[in-house]
């Protein structure tokens, strides 16, 4: 039974593709949006992946190797062509969301019209997908990539899987970000449960061998010892380093799914679907299997339960939802119901539109704030401790430091603020630049004297305090 004609689906998607293309326009930033940004500027600027912002920290000023790989060299060339800023960190993200967004059409066209649009519809009202959207993560890159796999394995009328180009997307998808190796062993898994050995085997070894070149940097220069050091030291390994902890974030992993509102609002029509169709589902439907296999692979698998690793699973989420509930609606009561739980979702995405676009108003835009406060920063070229995103724009003007690093620190107990101004002298630091609290940074509160040790507060408004040394 329909829940809405072809022609309302395609009115909300056309509505929903304008207003989230209204929250482009200076979007404000996210606080990874110049971590990684920092991370391909000089990768194109030194022909390696590296950092100012945590000079001292991991030796990542000499050399990172645990990264986010194929994402930070696509964000290189991308913003190679339209610049480092604020703008240009975020189109990575747009880019292959609006190419998820193509390919959920286009594996849909195997179904009904009313499939099609409604799939599409639950994508781009999708909550977290509209808050990240535009924000210099991975996640959507290597959900895109790990969706386009699927599509060469889950061919239309059963016809035979193209396995290798299924294992070089799907050895993509884990390069681009290491949480992507679920849809490589997910890949093996469905095919070796769907097929026969050797299309697992092709497909497994050509995935792996594309993973590989993960290796190739640490690999030349000879440092694989400092790879996997740095692996096993870096900030996101320390969520799960004991297997108390592992065992408390895998307890903990339904809160990947009901994290706020925005998940939540996808879950639930998941969860109904699979509800009140379980009779009619069966792991031996493929997106049934390859579905459960990526859920349970993940729970094995990831280090904790960010909001943002939902984005993960949206592709075949909203083709669950858009392929079975319909099927499973035989009343009119049913149908009243579906509607309804339709129209709260789509208000949902509306709302978090709105929040978007409110946060973009009431936010002053980054790299201008950044222009702003230079004005109370006359030595160029001089040392300064400030947030991570004051590198739109700044980076060629002054020698940064992140107060990341500072929260990063875990050689010694928390800084005290007079031992953090005392450190900032010691390291010849002109200039310090408080940070939103929320972000995670060394925290200089608002209310901080105006003199802390050598340094003079400068400037002060309702989110930012400037210090200058002044002894």
């Amino acid at each position: 039974m329909s829940l809405f004609s072809v022609r309302v689906y395609h009115y909300l998607i056309f509505l929903f593709i304008g207003l989230i293309l209204l929250t482009f326009y200076h979007r404000t930033e996210h606080f990874d949006d110049a971590w990684f940004a920092e991370q391909s500027y000089w990768f194109l600027k030194d022909g390696k992946v590296r950092s100012e912002l945590f000079r001292g920290f991991l030796q990542w000023e000499e050399r990172i190797y645990i990264f986010h790989k194929l994402f930070i060299y696509t964000g290189a060339f991308l913003m190679g062509l339209v610049g480092f800023s604020v703008a240009g960190s975020k189109l990575i993200s747009i880019l292959f969301g609006f190419i998820a967004a193509g390919l959920i059409w286009k594996y849909t066209e195997r179904g009904s019209r009313e499939e099609q649009g409604f799939a599409l519809l639950l994508y781009l009202a999708c909550g977290t997908l509209i808050k990240y959207f535009c924000v210099n993560r991975p996640e959507i890159m290597c959900m895109t990539l790990g969706f386009a796999s699927y599509l060469c394995l889950d061919r239309p009328g059963g016809r035979a899987p193209y396995v290798v180009w299924a294992g070089v997307l799907a050895g993509l998808a884990a390069l681009t970000h290491l949480n992507g190796l679920i849809y490589l062993a997910a890949g093996t898994l469905w095919l070796l449960i769907r097929t026969d050995w050797r299309k697992t085997f092709v497909f497994a070894s050509i995935g792996g061998l594309v993973l590989s070149l993960y290796l190739i940097d640490a690999l030349l220069d000879q440092q694989m010892d400092r790879m996997v050091w740095q692996f096993m030291e870096d900030p996101a390994m320390q969520y799960t380093r004991t297997l108390s902890d592992k065992l408390k974030m895998m307890v903990n992993y339904h809160q990947l799914f009901f994290h706020s509102h925005h998940e939540a609002a996808l879950t639930a029509p998941v969860l109904l679907t699979v509800l009140f169709g379980r009779k009619h589902l069966s792991l031996t439907q493929p997106i049934v299997l390859y579905l459960t296999l990526l859920v349970i692979l993940f729970w094995l698998l990831t280090k904790s339960t960010f909001a943002f690793y939902i984005l993960l699973f949206v592709p075949w989420f909203v083709i669950l939802v858009a392929t079975y509930a319909p099927a499973f609606i035989v009343t009119r009561v049913q149908q009243r119901i579906a509607r309804g739980v339709v129209v709260v979702y789509v208000v949902i995405g509306l709302i978090t539109i709105g929040e978007v676009l409110y946060e973009n108003y009431t936010i002053p835009y980054q790299q201008t704030y950044n222009e702003q406060l230079t004005r109370f920063m006359p030595e160029k070229n001089s040392k300064v401790i400030a947030p991570l995103s004051f590198f739109f724009g700044q980076m060629e003007n002054y020698q940064i430091r992140s107060l990341s690093y500072y929260c990063s620190l875990r050689d010694r107990p928390p800084l005290t603020l007079p031992e953090f101004f005392e450190m900032a002298k010691q390291e010849g630091v002109k200039y310090i630049i408080s940070d939103d609290p929320l972000n995670s940074s060394y925290s200089i509160p608002l209310d901080t004297p105006e003199r802390m040790g050598a340094y003079t507060q400068v400037f002060k408004d309702e989110r930012t305090v400037v210090y200058q040394y002044n002894p």
